[in-house]
């Protein structure tokens, strides 16, 4: 899984390059026309599109029929019935292809996340570097090292009862930097991101649990022979400002994609 997370997120970094140098909304809006173009495909090629078309057709003549009749009140009872019962069947036939969607969609997420989600740290800010071991490791056998573009401001705080080690570090000058870990002979690093540019932060480098993996694509995975399930740095979380309010970014993703995908849909003939 991790040759094919990494293989991945190379091709996404050839997608985002474009945009490295413009704002962060042009990759955003990207990736968002490439969520509207994929919904919509996978939308047509699994579901029923003339059962979808059918079935739709049903609901608008049982909604004129509502309206037309509206003094009837049995007549009105039945449309209403036959309303609920339609609506049923199109949800029905969209179940499909929305299920088909969770795994493109989700990797398009996860890519999107790791670019997205958090920012680099500026010059001057404070994170906490937290390194988490199976039970039963030797909390004392762990050091940190750090490289000359950052600097440990405390020493470890070693949390018995989470089985984790604690740091705070500060960035001191920009580019990508490396924390060096050592256990038991062995040593093993995590990537940390100072500068102003949004690019790719990766949160987390993680063992080879398959969820986690998928979660976080950005390293490669720590060493197999060793007791550390994750390193994780607390990257402040990156914004984007809509109508003066700061949102995560899945929201305006969110509308955009369903606002590309709805101009899709008629040249891709496409019935939602």
């Amino acid at each position: 899984m991790g040759v094919v997370n990494a293989a991945i997120t190379r091709i996404f970094d050839l997608f985002f390059a474009p945009f490295a140098g413009l704002g962060p909304w042009f990759g955003l809006g990207a990736v968002s026309a490439v969520t509207g173009l994929v919904a919509m495909l996978v939308f047509r090629a699994a579901s029923n599109q003339r059962a979808i078309a059918a079935v739709k057709s049903q609901i608008i003549a049982h909604l004129l029929e509502v309206l037309l009749y509206r003094d009837e009140l049995r007549v009105i009872m039945r449309a209403q019935a036959r309303l609920l019962r339609d609506n049923l069947k199109y949800f029905t036939h969209a179940l499909v292809p929305l299920a088909c969607m969770i795994v493109p969609i989700g990797l398009l997420m996860v890519q999107t996340e790791l670019r997205y989600g958090h920012r680099p740290l500026q010059v001057g800010e404070e994170v906490l570097v937290t390194l988490s071991l199976a039970p039963g490791a030797d909390l004392d056998q762990v050091t940190m090292t750090v490289s000359p573009g950052l600097r440990a401001v405390t020493p470890p705080v070693r949390i018995t009862t989470l089985n984790e080690v604690d740091w705070r570090i500060a960035a001191v000058a920009e580019g990508a930097h490396e924390l060096r870990f050592s256990l038991a002979g062995k040593e093993f690093t995590k990537q940390v991101v100072v500068g102003k540019r949004p690019g790719r932060v990766a949160r987390a480098r993680v063992d080879d649990n398959l969820w986690a993996q998928i979660a976080n694509p950005g390293e490669p995975l720590l060493p197999g022979d060793l007791p550390v399930r994750q390193i994780a740095v607390s990257y402040p979380k990156a914004e984007f400002v809509v109508l003066g309010r700061r949102l995560h970014w899945i929201w305006p993703w969110l509308a955009m994609s369903m606002l590309f995908g709805y101009a899709l849909k008629g040249p891709l003939r496409v019935q939602i």
